[in-house]
């Protein structure tokens, strides 16, 4: 088996085992071909870079477009977060690593020594090219599925840490939003000894109380004042 049906038979593997059909096998090759590679080719052949450009703007829009479907209702500052969240490095090198993509990617002998095909950085950017060649190939619905399905566990993550997510900075993207002023928080009462004390805190919006929280710190009765506050504005919560 020469050079060019090994490489054929890899991306067929790879392709196959992340639920993608080739079409246009020389995007796909195209997505997992690093610089260094193409400097040392005997024939013109070209790298990532371009494809991962455009899988980048196709990886934000179907994060998008999937966040504006399943969590509905937010705000523009909360949208962003959450996205930011799943698109970032970190989170594109964690789902590269497991799609186990580092193996098909062709590198040039020198960035192999280096130690290139482990570079988070590397795994990250061809996930993104690789993105980009499925939504070539396959169209928009398609790219969105594999997104989707792909991002999964990190989109279950971003969830849960969004309903962790504090009441107070909720009620002050929603002003922003509202263009409204930002809330006032307000000490009702503080009781009890330094090592048992209890806070009530009142909340106001445009000018008006909004709601009230106690706690045992001022941050918790805050907490709780906020998500009143929020409530009243007819937001609900889990």
């Amino acid at each position: 088996m020469d050079e060019r049906e090994a490489r054929s038979d890899a991306l067929k593997a790879f392709t196959a085992r992340v639920g993608i059909c080739i079409g246009n096998e020389e995007l796909y090759d195209r997505a997992l071909t690093h610089a260094s590679r193409v400097a040392e080719a005997r024939e013109p052949k070209l790298d990532y870079e371009s494809l991962e450009f455009l899988g980048d703007a196709v990886l934000g829009l179907a994060v998008a477009h999937h966040l504006f479907q399943v969590v509905p209702d937010r705000s523009p500052g909360e949208y962003t977060r959450l996205r930011a969240g799943l698109v970032n490095r970190a989170c594109l090198a964690r789902v590269a690593r497991q799609l186990d993509i580092a193996p098909v990617i062709l590198l040039g002998k020198g960035e192999e020594r280096s130690g290139g095909r482990q570079r988070a950085a590397l795994n990250a950017d061809c996930l993104e090219a690789f993105i980009g060649a499925v939504y070539l190939d396959h169209g928009w619905d398609t790219a969105l599925d594999f997104v989707v399905r792909i991002f999964k566990q990190e989109i279950v993550r971003a969830r849960s840490a969004d309903n962790a997510w504090d009441f107070k900075s909720r009620l002050q993207n929603y002003c922003q939003a509202e263009r409204i002023p930002l809330p006032e928080f307000t000490v009702i009462r503080s009781e009890g000894p330094d090592h048992k004390k209890e806070f009530e805190i009142e909340v106001s919006l445009r000018g008006a109380p909004a709601g009230r929280g106690k706690g045992s710190t001022k941050k918790e009765a805050e907490q709780k004042a906020a998500r009143k506050a929020l409530e009243s504005e007819g937001l609900t919560f889990p």
